[in-house]
């Protein structure tokens, strides 16, 4: 009997949980293949199964958090005895028992072929603006559920927050991939509706394949955000929120924190980047190379504060940081003073791709020496930003954003844009920072990349 264990996932990561399982008890597994996800304090990712064979007892169910090297599952032959189960008893969940799957892990249901063909609900089930009750309408904000696909069981055909919580009920039954989830969820897809591939589960490729057969008035509006009810709920922490929690608050009060502020005229970096005749660079990827740059003529901000000496990093790994729903996620360009510019960009983007669609792995987001964060895209003119440790400094980047300045006497219209380094003045001087950020802003207002 082969034992199946929770994955080490980096030296930073001491627990984590299984968020789904891919496999029900009695499927044969194959090694190397997809078995359960895993949720980390920074991702979401998928965990392969260890060996071949009959996945004979599901030991760890799903949302229990448990430590790295946990033995979660067990894989054998068809008719081979199952050990004694007391022996894989974990703090947080109920004991393994020989016989038939523990209630806390109920066999996936797979409707999706069902649902996708069901007819529409009767007309007194129908969702208007006032067949429904506030408390259900708020639950179903909150959710992600789409009103068009609820069954009401309310007086007068009122839906009721038991219809929501019912519908979310039988959409968790789905099996499905990650990526399918969070597509669905951007979509506006009732995935309960979505029918699977011939792996059984609902793919992202499915997912995509229901948005784009969908009629157009069900896509979900862009224009603006849709108000938001204020339902005074508590929102259980995520692990991912709870270490971020952690340890913004470790390095907010336990680094002193400085901040230097910089205006860049961007004219001479949009002129080069429309110039590239085969790629076209973000500005993000800009910033990234000329910030590479300016950390190989001032060191000191790549460094690390050891409590009883500063070490000097003899590499430049320069995460960036990507918003999910979930949270943030610093992706990380290792060796980055080595690569061109369009390397980092390449890099970037199958980085940041790998964050959005749950891809990522330990060392995709491990070992970063500097960060850069940028909240240009959502029109942010300038903030500052908390020091991700063990890095000494972050860069907080804002938009790009036309002005009048004065140059020469005269006034002319620039595309200028704000950078602010946030610095740990235990490792960095103010007149380090300082340098560092003029020759920043330099290396951008002549575009020498």
């Amino acid at each position: 009997m082969h034992e199946i264990k929770l994955p080490q996932l980096g030296q930073s990561v001491e627990e984590a949980e299984i968020t789904q399982w891919l496999k029900k008890e009695g499927d044969a597994v194959e090694q190397g293949e997809p078995i359960f996800t895993i949720q980390t304090d920074k991702a979401e990712i998928e965990a392969e199964s260890t060996a071949s064979g009959i996945l004979r007892k599901i030991l760890i169910p799903e949302e229990v958090e448990v430590p790295v090297l946990t033995v979660v599952a067990l894989v054998g032959e068809a008719d081979e005895a199952l050990p004694d189960l007391s022996q894989y008893a974990v703090d947080g969940a109920e004991a393994p028992v020989a016989e038939a799957a523990p209630a806390a892990t109920p066999e996936p249901i797979v409707e999706a072929p069902v649902a996708a063909a069901e007819a529409p609900a009767p007309a007194d089930a129908s969702v208007a603006s006032g067949s429904m009750s506030p408390r259900a309408r708020a639950t179903a904000q909150r959710l992600h559920v789409d009103p068009a696909h609820l069954s009401a069981s309310g007086p007068e055909g009122r839906i009721i927050e038991e219809d929501v919580l019912a519908h979310d009920a039988k959409r968790g039954s789905v099996r499905s991939t990650p990526t399918a989830r969070r597509v669905a969820r951007e979509q506006g897809i009732d995935i309960t509706t979505v029918a699977p591939g011939q792996s059984g589960r609902v793919a992202k490729d499915d997912v995509v394949a229901a948005a784009t057969s969908a009629p157009a008035a069900a896509a979900p509006a862009q224009s603006a955000p849709a108000a938001q009810p204020l339902t005074g709920s508590v929102v259980p922490l995520t692990p991912m929120r709870r270490i971020i929690a952690e340890r913004m608050v470790e390095s907010k009060f336990g680094a002193p924190h400085f901040y230097i502020t910089v205006d860049v005229d961007m004219k001479a970096s949009v002129a080069f980047r429309s110039a590239l005749p085969n790629f076209k660079p973000s500005f993000n990827d800009l910033v990234m190379r000329a910030t590479t740059r300016a950390i190989q003529a001032f060191p000191m901000v790549n460094a690390k504060w050891l409590g009883d000496a500063i070490e000097m990093r003899d590499t430049i790994n320069l995460g960036f940081a990507v918003a999910m729903e979930a949270g943030l996620i610093v992706p990380v360009v290792k060796g980055i003073q080595n690569k061109s510019l369009q390397d980092i960009n390449k890099e970037c983007k199958a980085l940041a791709e790998k964050a959005r669609t749950g891809k990522l792995v330990p060392d995709d987001y491990a070992g970063s020496t500097f960060t850069v964060s940028n909240l240009g895209a959502f029109g942010v003119d300038s903030f500052t930003a908390i020091i991700n440790q063990p890095d000494s400094a972050i860069l907080a980047i804002g938009q790009i954003k036309e002005q009048a300045v004065v140059i020469d006497g005269g006034i002319q219209v620039r595309p200028m844009m704000k950078l602010t380094l946030s610095s740990d003045h235990r490792v960095i001087d103010g007149a380090v920072a300082a340098q560092f950020m003029g020759h920043l802003k330099t290396l951008l207002e002549t575009a020498d990349f």
